[in-house]
């Protein structure tokens, strides 16, 4: 086992966990690892390297829930906090707990593909080197660049849960980032572009062709902002590209289909379920086992094996993302979508990777298809408004679309709609799905979690463009 915990121990907190009542008891313990590395212009001016351990016992008795932690994993710390969370969620008589074994539950790196973890790696030996090279690689092909940071962060979770079902499993969670941010000059005029990877990954992720691929697309978006304007803004037809336009998905549409929001009657889609929400050739899925993505766990932070949950199937919502709570009273099998951001919070129905399935048309069909629109490439941050899906989403980097045809490259206009109209609004939708492995991060509840979002283009028949 990862933590020094035995099984007569682990047994006893559970039953001190239900001692006043309680339907479910669960301990999550955590010990992470994070490290990071910020190389501005040729210096390494920051570094970091924290631990963080510990422990959290969830009490659960129907909708309420009894929680407490510890960062001290002694007995007598441990059932301190039992007793805690037991007192929170005092219901009647105990509970019975299921016998805990420890044995044989270690998962493989088999869905994150790490090959050298980064417990194992000496910063100066492999990490700076590496953005040393990226660097000077950019500098040479973009010479108007004037400043340029690089900054790579790592983390490593070893993660155990056991709970009062009998379940017991562990394994250790890799991630690694990579942000190059810039800004260039030409004459009088100045602009910025950002690109980034994150992926579970090891040290391998640290490799000559990811070099390649963020120098060239840092130079592209560098060098597009110097020629794009500001359109006219207005209510018309919007092609979304493919990948990055995910986002959106996630933000205005993906929250609204989680099991709490519905269970509380918040979102728009609560009583719509088995109904149809938009055009057929629209698959949306949550997916938590797509290779190395940012979102994907072998199993949840409930201990929830993870899988592919078809959100919304050919036009028709098909299931919420639930967490052990939410499909309890649903009357459901959980989606493997209780995550929390460490030991010392909640888990709670989040997303994991969110996109939509390919359909047939082809993006040069959905451009040629708009007399006057815009074609977005590139989002930034947005403002989403959960209940009622009301959004306003960034734009950096698109173009006009002028009698089917893309011409002028245009940046910063916001793009402003309501999440679920604009997904009945879809009436296209490409073959060409991208999952984007940017450092896309989830915030719900004070709590932050790493996801990945991803699109096929698609046409929305209408939204409103703005200028800032």
């Amino acid at each position: 086992m990862l933590f020094p915990i035995s099984d007569t121990l682990l047994h006893k907190i559970l039953a001190t966990a239900l001692s006043s009542g309680g339907s479910y008891s669960d301990i999550y313990f955590e010990h992470s690892r994070v490290g990071s590395l910020v190389m501005q212009n040729e210096n390494v001016n920051r570094a970091v390297l924290n631990e963080d351990y510990g422990a959290g016992i969830r009490v659960v008795d129907g909708d309420r829930t009894g929680y407490a932690y510890s960062e001290v994993l002694s007995p007598e710390q441990l059932l301190r906090a039992a007793r805690t969370a037991a007192a929170i969620c005092a219901s009647g008589s105990p509970s019975p707990v299921a016998a805990v074994g420890s044995s044989g539950a270690s998962v493989p790196f088999g869905l994150y593909g790490a090959r050298q973890s980064w417990l194992e790696v000496d910063p100066s030996v492999s990490v700076i080197p590496w953005m040393q090279s990226l660097r000077e690689k950019t500098l040479t092909l973009e010479p108007r660049i004037s400043t340029l940071q690089i900054s790579v962060s790592w983390r490593t979770q070893r993660i155990a849960l056991v709970n009062s079902l009998g379940d017991f499993m562990e394994e250790e969670r890799p991630m690694a980032a990579i942000s190059v941010n810039a800004v260039i000059r030409e004459g009088t005029r100045t602009e910025m572009a950002v690109t980034s990877r994150s992926l579970r990954q090891g040290l391998e992720i640290l490799s000559d062709s990811l070099q390649e691929e963020l120098s060239s697309r840092l130079i592209d978006k560098l060098r597009f902002a110097l020629t794009a304007i500001q359109p006219h803004g207005g209510e018309m037809p919007v092609v979304m590209a493919a990948g990055a336009s995910g986002i959106l998905l996630h933000e205005a549409i993906g929250h609204a289909f989680e099991a709490d929001f519905n269970r509380r009657g918040e979102s728009v889609f609560s009583d719509r379920l088995g109904q149809i929400v938009c055009d057929p050739d629209i698959s949306v899925v949550d997916d938590g086992t797509v290779p190395s993505a940012r979102g994907s766990v072998h199993w949840d932070d409930e201990g929830v094996p993870s899988q592919k949950t078809f959100i919304v199937r050919q036009g028709c919502l098909e299931s919420f993302l639930h967490d052990r709570i939410s499909a309890a009273h649903y009357g459901v099998e959980p989606t493997g979508n209780g995550r929390r951001e460490s030991f010392r919070t909640l888990p709670l129905p989040r997303m994991r990777n969110t996109y939509m399935e390919a359909g047939s048309a082809t993006e040069s069909d959905l451009i040629a298809s708009v007399p006057q629109g815009i074609y977005v490439k590139d989002f930034s941050n947005g403002q989403v408004q959960i209940g009622a899906g009301d959004f306003t989403f960034f734009v950096k980097s698109g173009y006009l679309i002028e009698n089917g045809r893309l011409t002028q490259p245009v940046k910063d206009i916001n793009i402003i709609g309501n999440g679920p109209q604009a997904l009945a609004d879809i009436h296209g939708v490409a073959d060409n799905l991208v999952i984007d492995h940017g450092t896309w991060i989830c915030g719900k509840a004070g709590q932050s979690v790493p996801v990945t979002c991803g699109m096929p283009s698609v046409l929305v028949s209408r939204l409103n463009v703005g200028g800032i």
